[in-house]
């Protein structure tokens, strides 16, 4: 066992050494968190604790990931794999596939992305003849989550009383749950909500659970709603050896649910919790910790702390108000390359932070019209294209067959003769037999004559269909039996379902063709990859990526500048930081000027995007910009005011320019002179 816990400060120390009871510890960004999660998970190993009884939760499977591996590296892989390591979504999906059958569902039942949520709602809103540009289904989705994760009904949302959505969303929403039922399905929710109704309802459960998992832990717990905590209060209710670990100054997604309660009453909530605060900051100078505990100490409801930092003060904040979004765009593309020349630093080391994704426009611009690469982080979900939803609809499909969903979604594709109104007949023909889906497909098949419309060239594709899927079934969990390459069994998998040719010839750009090819072969990529580091399981793999939205890729990231939303850049570092478009209505958000609670959020924001820079930090705004086709005046921000002017240094636009000019005059002064040696001689 690496374990050697002088390599912690003290904080860190007594963090990892307490055991028993509950335990709050408040860490600051660049604090060194992980490191305390990680090696309090190797403590209390070193202790005698079994591995099994350890619960360590996070918000993504990437951050688990790294929790895993840092904790194989400490304690050793067999051990670290024993203990589990997981999110709060993987966590409720494991609990229900093992007691989901007390709440009268099947097993196994199937989870819906927001894709095929939204054409739950979509179904419903035809069948009430509601037109979906008026009601827009997105946002009748939100108000049904919302409902579900406040156990209530929508009409009981008090802070929605006014929305002119909410009367559909009530109609609606018995709908959607008789839908998900229907279909045995459940939603990214319900992974949340069903595992507490379950532990309510059915006390031996919570019981078995709550003795498997004796001590837990929660990273970012922060960012936690009402009804994760109600998860975690069940768990621990009885042995109460609870740690979390979060920093409520960095509390920002309460769009998504998130309550900054949850960590500043969690000594109300937890008697005798002992707090321990992590504030020395290792990526950061003091310059910038300074302007950022100023500004965070504005907020009035918050835990006192202070970051601190032993690397020096470093560099002056540079603050420059820009003329126009234009000139603010060039100015950040000339600083880079100032910066760049300076400093040895590579593009890869800046970031540019922006409130809201249209602010990205005139950067963009700018760093092309300069030449220099960049990559603008939060494009479309790479599960969420077609292609790749198509084939791992495919794979759920081939692994539960009771998968509707899935089943509808592929069984025209590609072309088999099964429009709408047929796939519609065949539905209706299913829940007048009470057959699965599937097993209506069988039936058809055999007689076609049972439905209008099909004829044997449709009964022959639905045939080959039923047989294919039947077939590799048994092919992927022979391999996984056996400890075979999964993998493989997917590429002969692909191969038979005829995607690859079928993307080929409904795409007419070859090039586009040809990237939604290799979208759809990167999958078999992805299963060798989990084969390799977590298991030769297809259910296990359809599971991770079921709950997981990120993609996990073998190739490097994408050379260049990084430009993002500050929601974005949570948990990011780089050694220079753009922080533009600091205006009123952008930061602080026109939607959150009229209330303290969202003020403070965003203020929460601002000291995120402060503390992601580790040696400069640039501030900008423009006195005019472009918005909706028209030009307007802008005011800087409210929390430009909140940063102590000794530690701003106040520049100009047009200084950056002319240097990089007289980089650039250098330049061609220089390749003049080459050019006239080589060629005049």
């Amino acid at each position: 066992m690496n374990l050697n816990l002088h390599l912690l400060n003290p904080p860190q120390r007594q963090a990892v050494q307490h055991i028993g009871g509950p335990l709050l510890i408040l860490a600051g960004a660049g604090s060194g968190k992980t490191r305390v999660i990680t090696h309090r998970v190797g403590y209390l190993l070193h202790q005698g604790i079994a591995p099994g009884h350890i619960l360590a939760v996070s918000f993504t499977n990437k951050a688990a990931d790294e929790m895993k591996e840092r904790v194989a590296g400490l304690v050793g892989k067999r051990q670290a794999a024993e203990v589990y390591l997981s999110t709060f979504h993987s966590l409720g999906a494991d609990i229900l596939r093992q007691d989901i059958h007390h709440l009268g569902y099947k097993k196994p039942f199937t989870i819906l992305d927001q894709g095929d949520q939204l054409n739950v709602v979509k179904s419903a809103l035809k069948e009430l003849r509601l037109d979906p540009k008026q009601v827009e289904p997105r946002r009748i989705l939100s108000l049904i989550s919302r409902a579900k994760m406040g156990f209530c009904e929508p009409e009981e949302l008090d802070d929605l009383r006014a929305d002119p959505l909410l009367p559909f969303a009530q109609r609606l929403f018995g709908m959607y749950r008789s839908a998900l039922r229907g279909l045995n399905a459940v939603d990214f929710d319900d992974l949340i909500c069903l595992p507490v109704v379950l532990f309510q309802d059915h006390p031996e459960v919570r019981q078995r659970w709550a003795d498997r998992f004796r001590f837990v832990m929660v990273d970012e717990y922060q960012d936690t709603n009402q009804t994760q905590l109600l998860f975690l209060d069940e768990l621990v209710r009885d042995h109460r050896n609870l740690c979390v670990v979060g920093d409520d100054d960095q509390s920002i997604y309460g769009f998504r649910g998130a309550v900054a309660q949850n960590i500043l009453e969690f000594e109300n909530r937890f008697r005798g919790t002992r707090v321990i605060k992590l504030e020395q900051n290792y990526r950061s100078t003091g310059n910038i910790l300074e302007a950022a505990n100023a500004l965070i100490a504005h907020n009035r409801h918050r835990k006192d702390k202070a970051l601190w930092s032993a690397q020096g003060a470093g560099n002056r904040l540079r603050y420059v108000q820009c003329a126009d979004d234009r000139e603010e765009g060039e100015f950040v593309a000339a600083e880079i390359e100032r910066l760049r020349f300076k400093y040895g630093l590579q593009y890869e080391d800046f970031a540019i932070l922006y409130r809201v994704n249209p602010q990205a426009r005139p950067f963009e611009e700018a760093l092309r019209s300069f030449r220099i690469p960049y990559t603008v982080v939060g494009g479309t979900e790479f599960f969420d294209r077609k292609e790749v939803k198509d084939f791992v609809a495919y794979l759920k499909a081939c692994m539960n067959p009771n998968d509707e969903v899935n089943l509808r979604r592929i069984v025209n594709v590609p072309p088999r003769g099964v429009g709408p109104t047929l796939l519609e007949r065949i539905s209706e023909f299913a829940h007048d037999r009470r057959l699965s889906f599937f097993n209506a497909l069988e039936e058809v098949a055999d007689d076609p004559s049972l439905i209008e419309g099909i004829g044997p060239s449709v009964a022959g594709k639905l045939t080959d269909l039923v047989a294919l899927l039947e077939s590799f079934r048994a092919r992927f969990d022979a391999a996984e039996a056996e400890q075979a390459e999964v993998s493989e069994v997917a590429r002969a998998f692909l191969k038979r379902i005829g995607l690859i040719e079928h993307l080929r010839s409904v795409e007419k750009n070859p090039r586009i063709a040809r990237r939604r090819v290799e979208n759809v072969e990167d999958i078999l990529g992805s299963i060798a990859s989990f084969e390799e580091g977590y298991s030769s399981s297809l259910r296990a793999y359809i599971s991770r990526i079921s709950l997981d939205r990120s993609f996990d890729s073998d190739a490097a990231p994408d050379p260049g500048v990084r430009l993002m939303t500050l929601h974005s850049s949570k948990g990011l570092e780089f050694p220079a930081v753009f922080f533009v478009g600091l205006e009123e209505r952008y930061l602080p958000h026109e939607r959150s000027l009229h209330s303290e609670a969202d003020l403070s959020e965003e203020r929460r924001l601002a000291y995120v995007g402060i503390t992601r820079a580790k040696q400069f930090l640039c501030l900008s705004s423009a006195a005019e910009r472009t918005r909706f086709g028209a030009r307007e005046t802008r005011q800087p921000s409210r929390f430009l005011d909140e940063l102590p002017g000794d530690l701003l240094e106040v520049g100009s636009a047009h200084e950056s320019a002319s240097l990089v000019e007289k980089k650039d005059d250098q330049r061609k002064k220089y390749m003049a002179a080459l050019r006239s040696a080589i060629f005049d001689d």
